[in-house]
């Protein structure tokens, strides 16, 4: 095939973000329909495509090859499975699924049909920290010893999906916490060895675990605790919404994911590079805000279109959903918990 033709389920938010990027900024890929969602005819009707009165509809279709999931948490393991019994690849909006169990059928079912699943993980794709990643390829850090993370906030947002928020989905702590221990796996280059997690609400118990903080140990001998709290007293710290340092032996890197990357060598500190100013609000469909976003499906489609492996897999995904799952295991017995291979 010549382009990857892919539909769009969900119509929300996400789904108008992932079709404004494939209209505007991605190549080798055409969006033929949108289906899902009380949006859907209006989003289609923006972009020109059609759209399907349901799921079913979308999958029957001939000539679509993908289709990109941006649904509610908790939908993701039947569409992915449908999706992969129609024969159509998959790029599914994190967190994978609600379980890892979950995510080991959904791994399967693309398996067995020999469909292409990948799996979006937008902090990997924004300049700060992809560029941060390359720097740890190059070497320049030596061995990684040390990582910690800040994921702070003064309130939990959940702008136009009030779902994010429920225990069926998952609650807050695996919408924010397959980013950041996503984060860790993707600049340590390890695997995940045993988890201690406390978490708890403060504040209002409308949420539960709205403030967690976790040591992981890495299969490396890298050790690395990440904070996550929507707690936080205004007017909160700076720059602190996704924040990662990482010290190796030979150097640190300051990773503001919404922000500046600062390579520490010697006896200076160098910008590598600055993020331009994003916001989510005001100006949503702006390059700077996309371009995580476009950068991630131009790979899946890339990926599919070149017969290459995913650039953030299945096992990716649950690997992530695998270090919530443990946390939650850590907060709730009080004990270090090993993580499990299988």
């Amino acid at each position: 095939m010549s382009d990857l033709r892919i539909a769009l389920l969900g119509s929300g938010y996400m789904g108008r973000t992932y079709a404004e990027g494939i209209a505007k900024y991605n190549t080798r890929v055409r969006l033929m329909a949108v289906a899902g969602g009380t949006r859907a005819a209006g989003l289609a009707s923006d972009y020109g495509v059609d759209c399907e009165p349901n799921y079913e509809a979308l999958l029957s279709r001939g000539d679509v090859d993908a289709v990109l999931i941006a649904t509610p948490h908790a939908t993701h393991l039947s569409q992915v499975i449908q999706a992969a019994e129609a024969g159509k690849h998959v790029l599914v909006e994190k967190p994978m699924a609600t379980s890892s169990k979950d995510c080991t059928a959904m791994i399967e079912a693309c398996e067995g049909a020999g469909v292409h699943l990948e799996v979006i993980q937008t902090l990997r794709f924004r300049g700060a920290v992809s560029r941060a990643r390359e720097i740890l390829d190059q070497g320049l850090l030596g061995e990684i010893w040390m990582l910690r993370g800040h994921s702070v906030f003064s309130g939990y947002f959940t702008d136009d999906k009030p779902w994010t928020g429920l225990s069926e989905h998952g609650g807050a702590f695996l919408d924010m916490g397959v980013h950041n221990f996503d984060a860790m796996r993707f600049l340590s280059g390890s695997e995940a060895k045993s988890i201690f997690s406390q978490g708890k609400t403060f504040g209002s118990q409308q949420h539960e675990r709205l403030s967690v903080m976790t040591q992981i140990a890495f299969d490396s001998g890298a050790m690395a605790q990440q904070w996550m709290s929507y707690e936080m007293p205004p007017p909160n710290l700076d720059n602190q919404q996704h924040r990662y340092v990482v010290v190796g032996e030979e150097g640190t890197l300051d990773i503001d994911g919404y922000g500046k990357l600062m390579l520490g060598r010697g006896d200076s500190w160098e910008l590598i590079w600055e993020q331009p100013p994003i916001d989510y609000i005001g100006r949503p469909m702006d390059p700077a805000r996309l371009e995580a976003f476009y950068g991630q499906t131009q790979l899946f489609a890339d990926n599919i279109l070149d017969g290459k492996p995913p650039t953030v897999s299945g096992y990716d995904g649950r690997a992530a959903v695998r270090m919530v799952e443990a946390a939650r295991k850590s907060i709730d017995s009080g004990q270090v918990v090993t993580l499990d291979r299988a």
